[in-house]
């Protein structure tokens, strides 16, 4: 009995060494702006305790393919090699000293292990080189994948597999937005800063400069710091002497530890005086009859400099100028047609460097619209159709209704009261007009109303038509991901859940059909209107394959056009 009893816990002892040798294979995953990256573990596959590590993918959780058997590289000139080509990966990483690297390699393939380099920065690269980390450039968008890691040991023995979690492209991180706070300039150097606030600030960052029209990597020194909960980004360098005094644009990208850009920074435009010498000229205003709209005009002498134009109006000449809209640099002229008959209008003018400086408003110009001698009585227009392309612009048919008619205006109602658009269609005695609403800012991607009007200017107008409503229906390329799998009790379903970040997705209808997503058997609905991001369905059969089909509601219960289907072979 004593022996047996020995014997067992002789069995278990080793059962417990053979665990620890293969505990420290995390299965982790994290997605990286081309691939996936998979952490391997802690052992380093050199032949020590570990001489490779085997990796599989599925798609489903049930069929698993061999991806890749990762192993150290022999030698320090082959692991040297394996660090320049992974830095491609992480541009905005710096790497150790070539002694330094000589030094982690040596120590890691003559211990077999990771824990030994305690004091060392393991830089990802440095991690993809050593072959405890792989970088999955195969993997195809919109497609969850489980990972499957196992260690196998130099006798050729390999230890259970342990599965990742779920992980899908595209992924980008979501970072506090960056802007410019400030800059030195003169002959001999240069100093540019950028700040960030919040608790999300960029881990990593690269400073970029353009060069003849295209964005390069900037040469100079760069460092971060944190006051609170500011973040700053700090660039410097030193001005050569052919650009001194000469305008600069750099502006930062933002990066993970993974390679993942963020939203880069506004472009910040160094110049010493040039903006601020600059100015409007030849300003002016009319009236323009046959374009039913005031035009302003200007110059300014320095556009190299500015960003946008920027044009205020009001109806006072001392006050009251709200922010009419704002153009591109290069433009010299606008058109307000958001007018109405038998009133004044005021407007100036502002420029907006890339810096985000302003200048001096331009002289204030008046306008005054005429009434509208209405000697002729023309017929309404009339709304026939809509629709909604990509979730983001809606199309309109206009049946212009009155062969006399020169002009269509269309007025639109999302927030109270229809308001003119700044857009007038000539009908060129067409019957048919159509026109396009691009100009839909996301917080208004809901419920829309629109009307139109005949215009022929200097002659008369038409009463408004008849309101027509239109609904925003889900763009159903914005569901990441939607994936099965065998779980106890039935198939568990998971999916990117999209009512949680857009007003327009309300709930969810889910569907199930046997076989094939080109099958024709019916579809059996299991939930018409649910919220949420996962369902259970515990009424599957085993030995059945089914096809799901997932689609978005809005609040008025519009569904989805396209449907997102998911296939699982069986029940298990």
């Amino acid at each position: 009995m004593r022996k047996l009893i020995q014997s067992i816990l002789f069995a278990s002892c080793l059962i417990g060494m053979h665990a620890s040798a293969f505990a420290q294979v995390p299965a982790t995953v994290k997605q990286g702006p081309l691939g996936i990256f998979i952490f391997l573990g802690k052992e380093v596959p050199a032949g020590k305790s570990v001489a490779s590590y085997k990796i599989e993918r599925s798609q489903d959780n049930v069929n698993w393919k061999q991806l890749a058997e990762i192993k150290t590289p022999n030698g320090f000139d082959g692991f040297s090699k394996a660090v320049e080509k992974a830095k491609t990966i992480f541009p905005s990483q710096p790497l150790p000293s070539a002694d330094k690297l000589s030094m982690l390699y040596n120590r890691a393939v003559a211990t077999g292990t990771t824990d030994s380099l305690k004091g060392m920065r393991l830089l990802y690269p440095v991690r993809v080189a050593l072959g405890i980390m792989y970088y999955d450039t195969s993997a195809q968008k919109h497609i969850a994948y489980r990972y499957r890691v196992s260690a196998v040991k130099p006798s050729g023995e390999a230890a259970p597999g342990l599965v990742s979690d779920t992980a899908s492209l595209p992924y980008q991180p979501k970072f506090d937005t960056i802007n410019y706070s400030s800059s030195s300039y003169n002959s001999n150097s240069l100093m540019i800063k950028w700040k960030s606030a919040g608790k999300n600030p960029a881990p990593l960052f690269m400073v970029f400069k353009f060069r003849y029209g295209a964005p390069v990597q900037a040469r100079g020194t760069t460092s971060r710091f944190a006051v609170n909960d500011t973040t700053y980004f700090v660039y410097t360098d030193s001005t050569l002497a052919n650009e001194a005094g000469k305008e600069m644009q750099f502006f930062i990208a933002p990066y993970d530890h993974f390679g993942n850009s963020g939203l880069s920074s506004q472009v910040a435009v160094i110049t010493q005086d040039n903006f601020n010498k600059a100015n409007f000229v030849r300003s002016h205003i009319a009236f323009k009859p046959l374009l039913s709209g005031v035009q302003i005009c200007w110059h300014f002498t320095d556009p190299v400099t500015v960003k946008t134009i920027e044009i205020y109006r009001s109806e006072v000449a001392s006050n009251g100028f709200r922010k009419l809209t704002d153009v591109p640099a290069a433009d010299t002229s606008y058109l307000d047609q958001q007018i109405w008959p038998e009133r004044t209008y005021y407007y100036y003018v502002q420029a907006v460097a890339k810096a985000g400086k302003r200048t001096k408003q331009d002289k204030i110009l008046k306008a005054s619209v005429p009434g509208i001698v209405m000697n002729e009585k023309l017929n309404a227009p009339v709304l026939r159709k809509v629709a909604v392309v990509n979730g983001s612009m809606i199309r309109l048919l206009v049946e212009v209704n009155d062969t006399s008619a020169t002009h269509i205006r269309v007025y639109r109602n999302i927030k109270g009261g229809m308001v003119s658009l700044p857009v007038m269609m000539e009908t060129a005695r067409s019957p048919f007009i159509a026109f396009t609403d691009s100009t839909l800012a996301p917080d208004e991607m809901k419920d829309v109303l629109y009307a139109v009007r005949n215009e022929k200017p200097g002659a008369g107008i038409s009463s408004l038509s008849d309101e027509l409503p239109v609904s925003m229906i889900i763009d159903p390329e914005d569901v990441a991901y939607f994936y099965a799998f065998p779980s106890k009790g039935g198939i568990t379903l998971f999916w990117d859940d999209v009512a949680n970040r857009k007003s327009n997705c309300t709930a969810y209808a889910l569907a199930r059909k046997y076989g094939q997503a080109s099958s024709k058997s019916p579809l059996m609905v299991l939930n018409s209107n649910m919220t949420g991001s996962s369902f259970i369905d515990n009424t599957a059969q085993d030995d059945n394959q089914y096809t799901y089909e997932l689609r978005l509601l809005d609040k008025n219960g519009n569904a989805s056009v396209k449907s997102f289907t998911v296939t699982i072979p069986q029940v298990q």
